[in-house]
C-alpha cells in the first residue's frame, strides 16, 4: 500500500515529517487507543485523523507502517481494510484534508490534523472524562 500525498497536503504535513523525533499516524478513529475520541456512532462513517506524536508516545495500537510521499506513516493493522492499495491524501477547495482511494473514492472528506507532539507520556491532556451510564 502506498499513500500519495498531494503538494498542497504536503505543505501542511512537511514540518512534521521532516522532524525525525516525531511519528505521523494515519489513525482510524474507531475508539481504540488514546488518540481516538470516538465512543459510539450509529452512522456508517469512516473517520481518519492525522495524529502527530513525539518519540516518547505510546504506539501500542499502531503496529503497521505504510509508505507515503513524505515517508512512513503508522496505522492500526486492521484499518488497512478501509484503504486502497493506492490511497491519496489531498485537499479540497477549503484546504481540508481529504482521504480517497483509487477504487473506493472518497474515504474521509474531513481528515483532522491533531498535533500531540508536545505531550509527555504522563500527560493526561488526552484523557477526558466521559459521561457515565
Amino acid at each position: 500500500m502506498f499513500l500519495t500525498i498531494s503538494p498542497t497536503a504536503q505543505k501542511v504535513l512537511k514540518k512534521y515529517t521532516d522532524n525525525k523525533k516525531l511519528h505521523v499516524l494515519l489513525s482510524f478513529d474507531d475508539g481504540v487507543g488514546i488518540y481516538s475520541k470516538l465512543q459510539a456512532t450509529c452512522g456508517l462513517e469512516t473517520n481518519f485523523d492525522i495524529v502527530i506524536v513525539n518519540d516518547t508516545a505510546d504506539l501500542t495500537d499502531y503496529e503497521t507502517e505504510i509508505d507515503s510521499s513524505l515517508g512512513r506513516f503508522l496505522v492500526k493493522d486492521y484499518s488497512l481494510e478501509f484503504l486502497d492499495d493506492e490511497t491519496y491524501l489531498g485537499t479540497d477547495q477549503f484546504n481540508l484534508l481529504v482521504l480517497s482511494g483509487r477504487y473506493t473514492g472518497i474515504i474521509d472528506n474531513n481528515v483532522s490534523l491533531k498535533d500531540f507532539s508536545h505531550y509527555t507520556p504522563n500527560s493526561h491532556a488526552l484523557m477526558e472524562k466521559t459521561d457515565l451510564i
